[in-house]
């Protein structure tokens, strides 16, 4: 369940907006971990531009843990919130101490809206949002006219054990470290379903194909039709640690 706050008065007019980036892939941030907000109120920010991203499999514990006040996205709109604790859900294990409300991407001039919000940590919003910007939208822009114009998935944040079995593990999605997406939907009118387009031999089939493996090189969990009968139905995204060092990859 995702907590909402309260927007502040002075910031309810205010209109997202897209921070700047450069394009060009660089390491994400150091790890600085530091104390959840505790401010009420949620804040609309716009910030400056980041160092360039460099597109490579990320380890959960090297990306950075931050304030939300100083979460930095290349090109993308969003709203940063307080922190949500698990307890409120009734399992202390879940929680965001960064949360950050995902809205809308842009790359090359032209943006992407979410069908729904999608709340997760910053640390995931980093990998999540570069993957879209600068692998999902040029792959959109190469088999689709006018590329891709919405992205459909789930609400990113799920207080809830791993394929929601009880008793199960703590999910990513339970730490905000998750996304499932469901649909891709272009500007040309094509709506790509991972349910129905995965595995076929058609423009919307091979577009999936390559996203997926591109997604392969950014996110240490990926999990698509074929992995398992949970997974028939969307994408699973996550940056989940695996292993003893968490250098360990699933990609299904």
């Amino acid at each position: 369940m995702i907590k909402t706050a309260v927007v502040s008065l002075t910031l309810v007019l205010a209109q997202p907006v897209f921070a700047a980036s450069s394009e060009a892939a660089a390491p994400l941030p150091t790890p600085k971990p530091l104390a959840a907000s505790n401010s009420s109120n949620s804040e609309k920010t716009k910030l400056p531009a980041p160092k360039p991203e460099k597109a490579k499999k990320p380890k959960s514990d090297a990306l950075v843990t931050a304030h939300p006040d100083s979460c930095v996205l290349g090109e993308t709109e969003f709203t940063t919130i307080p922190a949500i604790r698990g307890e409120h859900s009734g399992d202390a294990g879940c929680g965001i101490e960064a949360p950050v409300k995902l809205t809308g991407v842009a790359w090359n001039e032209k943006s992407v809206q979410f069908k729904n919000a999608v709340t997760v940590s910053c640390e995931f919003a980093q990998v999540y949002t570069a993957w879209l910007r600068q692998d999902v939208m040029p792959l959109a822009e190469k088999h689709f006219d006018g590329g891709l114009e919405t992205v459909r998935s789930g609400p990113g944040y799920q207080c809830r054990r791993r394929n929601n079995q009880p008793g199960g593990k703590l999910s990513e999605h339970a730490l905000g470290k998750a996304v499932d997406i469901s649909h891709f939907h272009m500007q040309d009118g094509t709506s790509v379903s991972i349910e129905k387009d995965w595995g076929q031999k058609t423009k919307p089939g091979r577009f999936l194909k390559a996203l997926h493996k591109s997604a392969c090189k950014r996110f240490t969990t990926v999990l698509s039709p074929e992995g398992d009968e949970f997974h028939k139905s969307h994408l699973h995204l996550d940056i989940g640690c695996h292993g003893k060092t968490c250098t360990y990859l699933i990609c299904q």
